[in-house]
């Protein structure tokens, strides 16, 4: 009969069974035998071989349906003629294959949810290679909300993944796998669901699993189509397995196990497995297992493929995090859009596209200790920079040290700011920084020369509120816009491009949102901010580098600052958050012309949108969720509709 684990009962034959399965395995031991076994894989005393033997056997939980018995059964039965044929090719590994389509691996834990861990890696490696897109899905969503119930007992892959096909996952953002867990600790117990907040409109789904039910097909889904989840029998080695071409040398059976199956080499005829051990496992927590060797139970079971991956319904795709401030975005040289926000440490956050117009990475920390939303600029050959208030109010600063590339450390700009930064570049390429200073005038500091040093900082004078915004005009020159403190829009202005400024002149108007500000394809500025009313209120130049407008509604009731993008075609697009939570935005209906209505696109969301352009001109949106976690949609094709 099949093993049990993980909570189910093993059958033991006899007490010498019941002993040898109790029987420890030393690393001097496993060393040994190794050498004597001319081995093909390397062993090293990882955490997980450190462990507790009973508490590593709560990893283990792989426990085979009913229906994998039978597919089993019937495989074994059916003529060699009925086997697939072999259409593969020579080696295939998912992490470079046409680019890497793998998320990072995980670590499950004390808790027998590997087949979760195996098959929900399987949803996320197939949403990229479908759709490009990278997700961070909630094993604990599935192993403990779905009909498995919330404990750390095992199940098999086509169980879970019926689960995912009929209810389907939340992003990790929606239900964190250590929130399950006692404290946060996932070696503690028992586990709990927790439902994710609007669950239903940020499950993914699939649309058909396939069984596979020998080596050859296998391969062959392998090879063309996409990972696979796959079960087997692990062995007291296994835990110290740390590099090569995993074969069982020595040591007794521990249990059964689920990984997520991402190539194989025929040459080396082992499989290419991702486990969910954490990365002090294998290679990174990667490794090789020998074709002869990924059996359970003596048995090549079928291993489990998924496609016709179903996103979020309501079109907004999660990218998880946990952010304290608004994110911010901006173009690498290369194209790629990097998104920046403040975490839950203070520290700057970024997350950037793998490829221009394609998938993401994963969050990385920029470190530092910031106080205020980042601003992000690219310098005149290309580079990043990010801006933001430090710990002590000054003005502190990172940037890429090549276009595209990493980053230095932070360093201070000094000064004593009271507002998020605004950036802005000169004509002659000089990055420009603007922010209220600790006596509620607007203050300013630039660079000496492109990719050069900085002035120090120097007063402009006004009392004013909120977040000063600073642009350029048709001609080069940077204008910067504020409100005074009675609400009013107040700006002033370089008299001639790179060079000195005017004097202070109101624009009139009473708004009660911080401005956004940008130019029209024709070149004439436009200006945004919420009013007393509400709704969204502009007013605009009657020509490029000259006069104003007066003020005109554009109507809604927002509740946030408005945001603006640019299309494609040149025509402006305003986001803002609507009184349901929504994301609401209007555009303009030609470059430089009229606006047509307000239309929602969904969405909870918390304060203010980041727009940025894809490489391919196609708008892309970021909001950060109710759960503080950031959401992004975009345009399918530029100056077009949106997913």
């Amino acid at each position: 009969m099949p093993f049990g684990f993980a909570g189910q009962s093993h059958v033991f034959t006899d007490t010498r069974e019941l002993f040898m399965a109790r029987t420890p395995l030393t690393f001097s031991a496993l060393s040994s035998a190794l050498a004597t076994n001319n081995a093909r894989w390397r062993a090293a005393e990882t955490p997980i071989s450190l462990m507790d033997p009973k508490k590593r056997l709560q990893m283990l939980g792989a426990i085979p349906s009913d229906e994998a018995i039978a597919l089993l059964a019937a495989a074994r039965n059916q003529p060699p003629s009925l086997a697939a044929a072999p259409g593969f090719a020579p080696a295939v590994d998912w992490r470079n294959k046409n680019g890497n389509h793998i998320t990072p691996v995980k670590n499950q834990g004390g808790c027998g949810s590997c087949v979760s861990f195996g098959s929900v890696g399987l949803i996320e490696a197939m949403s990229h290679i479908e759709t490009g897109r990278w997700f961070d899905l909630s094993e604990a969503d599935s192993h403990f909300c779905s009909s498995h119930g919330a404990d750390c007992g095992g199940w098999w892959p086509d169980q879970c993944l019926d689960q995912i096909k009929g209810r389907g996952v939340c992003d990790e953002a929606g239900f964190p796998y250590p929130s399950a867990f006692p404290n946060n600790d996932i070696w503690s117990g028992p586990p709990a669901c927790h439902a994710a907040p609007n669950r239903p409109a940020r499950i993914s789904k699939l649309t058909a699993v396939h069984k596979l039910v020998d080596a050859n097909a296998i391969k062959n889904h392998l090879s063309s189509v996409g990972p696979v989840a796959g079960c087997f029998t692990v062995y007291n080695d296994f835990f110290n397995y740390s590099g090569g071409i995993y074969h069982h040398v020595t040591g007794d059976v521990a249990g059964g196990h689920c990984v997520l199956v991402i190539g194989y080499s025929e040459a080396e005829q082992c499989w290419i497995v991702k486990n969910s051990w954490d990365t002090t496992w294998g290679i990174g927590g990667f490794g090789k297992i020998s074709y002869d060797d990924f059996k359970y139970d003596g048995q090549l079971y079928p291993m489990y493929g998924a496609t016709g991956i179903i996103l979020p319904s309501s079109g907004w795709q999660p990218m998880g995090g946990k952010l304290t401030t608004e994110a911010v975005a901006g173009n690498n040289k290369d194209g790629r859009i990097e998104v920046f926000a403040r975490g839950t440490d203070n520290a700057l956050w970024h997350i950037w596209q793998t490829a221009p117009n394609n998938g993401w990475g994963g969050w990385a920390s920029l470190g530092g200790i910031i106080t205020s939303t980042p601003a992000v600029i690219s310098n005149a050959d290309g580079r990043l920079e990010a801006f933001a208030r430090g710990a002590d109010g000054a003005l502190w600063h990172i940037w890429q040290t090549a276009p595209s590339s990493g980053w230095s450390g932070w360093a201070s700009l000094g000064g004593g700011i009271t507002s998020d930064p605004s950036a802005v570049r000169n004509v002659d390429g000089r990055v420009e920084v603007f922010a209220r200073g600790n006596d509620g005038g607007l203050w300013h500091i630039w660079q000496g020369g492109p990719q050069r040093g900085w002035s120090g900082w120097a007063s402009l004078g006004v009392q004013i509120s909120g977040n000063p915004v600073a642009s350029n005009n048709k001609d080069g020159r940077i204008e910067v816009f504020a409100r005074a403190n009675n609400g009013a829009v107040v700006h002033l202005w370089q008299t001639a491009p790179n060079n000195g400024w005017s004097s202070w002149a109101s624009l009139g108007g009473i708004l009660t949102s911080d401005l956004a500000v940008g130019q029209n394809k024709d070149g004439r500025l436009e200006v945004f901010g919420r009013g007393t009313d509400n709704a969204l209120w502009h007013i605009w130049q009657t020509a490029p580098n000259n006069g104003w407008s007066g003020w005109a509604s554009l109507g809604g009731i927002i509740t946030s600052a408005p945001a603006l993008g640019h299309n494609a075609d040149g025509r402006m697009e305003i986001f803002a958050r609507g009184t349901d939570g929504a994301c609401w935005h209007i555009w303009q209906t030609a470059p430089s012309n009229g606006w047509s209505g307000w239309a929602s696109l969904g969405g909870g969301i918390v304060g203010d949108t980041a727009i940025v352009n894809n490489k391919d001109g196609r708008m892309e949106v970021f909001v950060r969720g109710t759960d503080l976690a950031l959401y992004h949609r975009w345009q399918t094709a530029p100056s077009n509709g949106w997913n």
